[in-house]
């Protein structure tokens, strides 16, 4: 299932590379619960994770990554 997050221009599957890792949101694969999983990842390996109700809190969630913050 592919869904858009039109405010943004963001469609799901979503990826990023931000300082070498890569974001990742896709559709929660709960279909009761609804929302868009998100996840930092570097090298296949998976760093932090989460869920969020719409793809701009996934996105901001995941930038929030502590690694990313200088």
């Amino acid at each position: 299932m592919l869904s858009t997050y039109a405010d943004n221009d963001i469609s799901v599957p979503y990826e990023e590379e931000v300082n070498g890792f890569t974001i990742y949101i896709e559709d929660n694969p709960d279909r009761w619960r609804g929302g868009y999983s998100w996840s930092v990842c570097k090298d296949e390996v998976e760093f932090d994770s989460g869920l969020a109700f719409d793809v701009a809190d996934a996105l901001e969630q995941a930038k929030r990554f502590r690694c990313f913050v200088k």
